[in-house]
């Protein structure tokens, strides 16, 4: 589970400053309730950890999403291994939620992807592709 240091730090970054690639507020509740899931399935010497949220498109009126998952016990590693959460798609509409936080052009983006560090830091990267 989350230490309390990890969580006081998490809300202070998403309350305090917003990542720089996401350029706006992030919901603190939202990436903490979103981190909290993550922890239920990281090893005591995790590093970081990530969601990849990928746009498939659409079917009709609604957008369709892929949720992987990775923790590393280096920070230098990119690849991670696969991480089992509390609830995928919970993790899932968590990310989708802070769109809410996104000017209305910057709400359709192919790539999201939500990075937590053992030190108590996070970002978000919108990746919106060609």
């Amino acid at each position: 589970m989350p230490s309390m240091r990890f969580a006081l730090a998490l809300m202070a970054a998403a309350l305090l400053a917003a990542p720089a690639h996401a350029q706006q507020q992030a919901d603190a509740k939202t990436v903490q309730e979103i981190f909290d899931c993550l922890a239920a399935g990281l090893p005591k010497d995790w590093r970081k950890a990530w969601v990849v949220m990928s746009d498939l498109g659409e079917v009709g009126k609604d957008r369709r999403y892929e949720g992987k998952f990775h923790y590393a016990t280096s920070a230098a590693d990119k690849v991670g291994k696969p991480l089992l959460t509390c609830n995928a798609q919970q993790i899932a509409k968590g990310v989708i939620a802070l769109n809410a936080s996104l000017p209305p052009d910057k709400r359709r983006w192919k790539e999201a992807r939500l990075t937590f560090t053992s030190d108590g830091k996070f970002d978000l990267y919108y990746d919106y592709g060609k």
